[in-house]
C-alpha cells in the first residue's frame, strides 16, 4: 500500500518542480525569461546571463496617464567561459543615466523586452525578458 501512495505522489512532485523551473528561467525563439538570481545559458554556447535585481523602476503605473513613460533599470551578470561582466540595462535608452535597452556581449546582441512586475499591476515575482541575436 505504501508503494502505491509513493507512485501516485511522484508525478505530482515532478509536475510541481517543472512549473517552478519554467517560471523562473526559460529560453525559446531567442527569448530569455529570468527570475531574480536565476541564470540561463544561451543554447549551444558558453554564454549565460543572470538577473541580479531591479535597481530602479520609475515607469508610469498601469491605467495612469503620465507626462513621461519612466524606466525600469536592472542589473545583470553576463558570463562567457572565464569572463564575467556586470551590466546595467533598461526598458528604454536613457542617456542621462548612461543606460541603454540593448548591449553586446560575447558575440551576441541582447535587448530588454519586458521587466515585471509592472507598476500598478498584480504583484508577482520580479522577472526580465530579453531577446538575443548572434552578431554577424
Amino acid at each position: 500500500m505504501m508503494k502505491f501512495k509513493v507512485l501516485l505522489f511522484a508525478p505530482f512532485l515532478l509536475l510541481m518542480s517543472n512549473c517552478k523551473t519554467q517560471s523562473q528561467t526559460s529560453t525559446s525563439d531567442n527569448i530569455i525569461k529570468l527570475g531574480v538570481n536565476k541564470k540561463v545559458t544561451i543554447p549551444n554556447s558558453k554564454t549565460s546571463l543572470e538577473f541580479k535585481e531591479i535597481t530602479e523602476d520609475s515607469r508610469c503605473p498601469a491605467n495612469v496617464t503620465c507626462v513621461w513613460e519612466g524606466i525600469a533599470i536592472v542589473n545583470l551578470k553576463a558570463t562567457s567561459g572565464n569572463n564575467t561582466q556586470d551590466i546595467q540595462v533598461g526598458t528604454r535608452d536613457f542617456l542621462p543615466k548612461e543606460v541603454t535597452k540593448s548591449f553586446n556581449y560575447a558575440g551576441y546582441r541582447f535587448t530588454v523586452q519586458e521587466v515585471k512586475p509592472y507598476p500598478g499591476e498584480k504583484e508577482e515575482s520580479p522577472s526580465v525578458t530579453i531577446k538575443y541575436e548572434k552578431e554577424e
